[in-house]
């Protein structure tokens, strides 16, 4: 009864692949044509979405935006930082 509503639910309303049947049958007692198609439905969509979630977590990423060296300022040995008065603050 239930591999019946199974079958029927898979698009196949008749129990010939649970008899055997004949004409074409693959010998699987299920249809695979909905399988697929659901399944490769599934497998875009869900690409999409990772690569929809990836795009916006990277444009949403907060790169702070370095002060300016003014003109006259201190730089460091390394040339990486630069003197403010009170700290030491990166150049790039």
């Amino acid at each position: 009864m239930l591999a019946t509503a199974i079958l029927y639910a898979c698009g196949e309303p008749t129990t010939s692949a649970l008899t055997g049947g004949s004409g074409g049958s693959s010998g699987l007692p299920f249809a695979l044509g909905p399988i697929l198609t659901y399944g490769i439905a599934t497998a875009i969509l869900s690409a999409g979405i990772i690569v929809l979630v990836t795009m916006v977590a990277l444009w949403r990423r907060n790169d702070p935006v370095p002060t300016p060296v003014p003109a006259g300022a201190t730089l460091s040995l390394d040339g990486y930082y630069w003197w403010d008065g009170a700290s030491w603050r990166p150049v790039r």
